[in-house]
């Protein structure tokens, strides 16, 4: 231990050998140090925030869990993005060193912006910001803040699916790439609902739980760029829901719940890649939920694929339940 701290006080000093906060990437997964690592610990979605009390207290708190407790986008229950746990530096002991998400914020003389991969066990991610002064501070979160919280979310998404691959479902995958030309992690669990041409329905029931997920898989030729704007992908969700989806009561059928206005964002240029959040609801019924997708565009083979991931879960919080799904559709590979 005291030769890592050693190793680490002697790059720090090189890294801050000059004035002015850095802005700096560490990834300390060599083999030799990796492997006297501890594993990590705590849960995904959780932050431990290494903070003063007096700055938690006042804007600095404010703007951390205004942006890492932001409410997750198209969930119909209030869910926070990361439940977090502030301590103050004096607290910070063994027990949450090795915890999978580490944010330390401080006030000091050598101001930084640092990212460091496997600090204190593996695969761990720990992001220290720091700044002469409160206003600084202020200003340097309001700068880095979102940057600050796509790391640990898409951190997490990497943790998701890694884990998923370990209990994949090997001939559903061999399916998938023979059928679709996809390379896609589907958990064991899933079952085919409903297949045809374009066309693959996985369903996975939890009875115990009443928890429903679902995974579509829908593909068709690409024309001109308007298969890739919001109104379109909205009516085609709605197309696949009305014919594949019926509920109990007669002329019942899944569509996009139109009170609430779907996420709509650009995730990738290579390939092409749009990315909606919304909720769903059974029309001439009494169920709903939320879902996420995907519109891929596949220029190799001139085809727009269309994968979304939905769940129907009245009773348990459903924010682990979506962020799965959401791994599993970030996977997705064109084969």
């Amino acid at each position: 231990m005291m030769l890592r701290t050693a190793l680490y006080v002697f790059s720090f000093a090189i890294a801050c050998g000059s004035c002015g906060k850095k802005t700096t990437n560490k990834n300390k997964s060599a083999t030799a140090t990796q492997s006297i690592l501890p594993s990590n610990t705590g849960n995904l979605s959780e932050l431990v925030l290494v903070i003063s009390d007096e700055l938690w207290a006042d804007t600095a708190g404010r703007i951390i869990t205004d942006v890492l407790q932001e409410n997750i986008k198209a969930i119909p229950q209030q869910e926070a993005l990361f439940d977090i746990y502030n301590i103050e530096a004096k607290d910070f002991s063994s027990i949450f060193k090795t915890h999978k998400n580490v944010l330390w914020i401080s006030k000091s003389e050598d101001e930084k912006f640092e990212r460091i991969d496997q600090m204190w066990s593996k695969d761990q991610l720990y992001v220290h910001l720091s700044s002469a002064s409160e206003e600084a501070l202020i200003n340097n979160l309001k700068e880095h803040i979102y940057t600050i919280r796509s790391w640990f979310v898409d951190k997490d998404q990497q943790r998701r699916l890694q884990k998923l691959k370990t209990s994949a479902d090997k001939e559903m995958e061999k399916q998938l790439q023979k059928s679709y030309g996809l390379n896609m992690t589907i958990p064991k669990g899933y079952q085919i609902a409903s297949s045809e041409k374009g066309f693959i329905w996985l369903r996975k029931d939890n009875p115990k739980a009443n928890i429903i997920s679902n995974i579509w898989i829908h593909s068709q030729a690409y024309i001109n760029t308007e298969q890739f704007n919001k109104q379109y992908l909205m009516t085609l969700r709605d197309s696949i829901g009305k014919v594949h989806v019926e509920g109990s009561r007669p002329q019942s059928f899944m569509a996009t719940e139109t009170l609430y206005n779907p996420d709509y964002r650009l995730v990738k240029n290579k390939p092409y890649t749009i990315a909606t959040k919304g909720l769903w609801t059974m029309v001439n019924d009494f169920l709903g939920g939320s879902y996420t997708a995907y519109a891929i565009l596949d220029e190799e083979k001139q085809r727009i694929i269309y994968v979304e991931g939905f769940i129907y879960c009245p009773s348990e919080r459903k924010r682990a339940h979506i962020f799965e799904l959401e791994a599993i559709l970030s996977g997705l590979e064109l084969n």
